[in-house]
């Protein structure tokens, strides 16, 4: 009796969107934090949609009270989702 053998291969994907917007860049990918995709902004863009100065920004994202991600060249993108949930709840001021 001969026994077929079956091989399971399993490939992952991810797209990523880039807008720029005036010299701002926005683009879509996974947030841990909302454990879904979402719009990261720039610290530029966040600043211009929030009116939260660059200093209160970052300090929001080393509290964990927005979310945040910081690529290996040390660029910060922040989380959309949670910056707008914080700044309408009034935690961000």
């Amino acid at each position: 009796m001969t026994f077929a053998k079956k091989i399971l291969i399993t490939t992952e994907s991810r797209e990523i969107f880039i807008i720029r917007n005036g010299g701002t860049e926005i683009f879509t990918d996974h947030c841990s934090g909302c454990a879904t995709d979402v719009e990261l902004l720039t610290l530029e863009a966040a600043v211009l949609l929030s009116g939260i100065a660059v200093r209160e920004i970052v300090r929001l994202a080393e509290t964990g009270e927005i979310h945040f991600r910081e690529t290996a060249s040390g660029h910060l993108y922040v989380c959309r989702r949670s910056l707008c949930r914080d700044v309408h709840t009034g935690v961000a001021r």
